[in-house]
């Protein structure tokens, strides 16, 4: 056991000298009065970072070796570039790409008039009935282009007489042709006499009741044109009423503006500004449409006797408040005639006791 433990001391002197030898070699770990293993642990951090560091850069290095790959292949597919434009500069006599596209454009036009050229060519000499533009050309040179321009301007003249003395000739051909086809050799004549005043009475007879339809609708138009001038301000201030209370003063007014065929609805915002019937969102347009309904109703009782007012779940998409204002209405309509209101949800019905004491709430099973 003594020579056991005289070996482990040997072994434990032997490891701390060799610890402080490392420690010395290396910087930043020098002596510092710290025990060997605490030493050896830092010295074993740092002997795994540098081969991490080393691991890192070896990868680094294979990485700047194939980015060097590909900046060589780079750098010969610009040559390659280069050595090609350089040829195609070279093919236009030009220095910059920008005018290898004008002279392109400019071969391009070239070879277009070139074309329409010979097409004029070829077209001149077929109309000439000669063999090829050489000799239409030469023919050409030797006529006067001014006594031409006259004699076409005579033919011209002469085929327009004639045109026209054609049409006219065909016309009366084709009238004498309907008179002889019409006068046959029996009574057809009376026969198309009779059917000409029997078309003339059936023409005369829709006409009459066409015009008497006619006088109906404008008639009917002129008194619903009326009615609404003489109904729609009571009704108007009656919605604007209800629409103003219903979204808590949200919107403080509706009017009307004309446009093509007819009239739209606006509704005034607190702020001023406007805004079409079909621009409001949905639950505004559900609002507005129920107080158009309220002042209609409130229109309809002043001139005969109430009917029930019906509405079935028009509220879903109202807020709790917007509901009160909207049973507070209905409990005023009540004083005029019946209200029934449809519903499956139960807030509204605590929203119309509270609102409404008197409300009778029927269950349906």
């Amino acid at each position: 056991m003594r020579i056991r433990i005289r070996k482990m001391e040997a072994d434990r002197t032997a490891f701390a000298d060799e610890v402080d030898r490392l420690g010395a070699s290396l910087a930043g770990e020098g002596a510092s009065g710290e025990a060997p293993e605490q030493v050896s642990v830092r010295l074993t951090e740092r002997l795994e970072q540098a081969e991490r560091a080393r691991e890192a850069r070896a990868n680094l290095l294979l990485d700047v070796e194939k980015l060097q790959d590909i900046r060589e292949a780079l750098n010969a597919e610009v040559a390659a570039h280069e050595t090609t434009k350089q040829e195609v500069l070279d093919a236009f006599g030009v220095r910059t790409l920008p005018e290898v596209g004008e002279r392109d454009e400019q071969l391009r036009e070239r070879d277009g008039l070139q074309s329409a050229t010979a097409e004029l060519e070829e077209r001149l000499a077929s109309e000439l009935a000669l063999d090829d533009f050489i000799q239409a050309q030469s023919v050409l040179e030797g006529l006067d282009l001014d006594g031409l321009a006259i004699e076409k301007a005579e033919v011209e003249r002469r085929l327009a007489d004639l045109d026209e003395s054609l049409q006219q000739q065909l016309v009366r051909h084709t009238r004498a042709t309907d008179k002889l086809d019409a006068i046959g050799g029996d009574s057809a004549v009376a026969r198309i006499d009779a059917d000409r005043r029997t078309v003339l009475l059936e023409i005369e007879e829709k006409a009459v009741r066409y015009i008497e339809l006619k006088l109906g609708v404008m008639s009917a138009s002129s008194a619903l044109r009326v009615y609404r001038e003489r109904h729609r301000s009571g009704m108007m201030s009656e919605a604007s009423e209800a629409f103003a209370l219903i979204t808590r003063g949200q919107y403080t007014d509706l009017t009307t503006q004309p446009v093509k065929g007819g009239e739209v609805l606006i509704a005034m915002q607190q702020d001023g500004h406007s805004k079409v019937a079909d621009a409001l969102s949905k639950g505004a347009r559900f609002q507005l449409y129920l107080a158009l309904r309220l002042a209609g109703y409130y229109e309809f009782a002043k001139l005969r006797p109430a009917v029930p007012f019906i509405a079935d779940d028009i509220m879903e998409t109202f807020d709790h408040l917007r509901s009160e204002e909207v049973f507070r209405l209905f409990g005023e309509m009540a004083g005029v005639g019946q209200v029934i209101y449809l519903t499956h949800h139960q807030h509204l019905c605590d929203i119309a006791r509270a609102v409404i004491p008197d409300v009778v709430i029927h269950e349906l099973g």
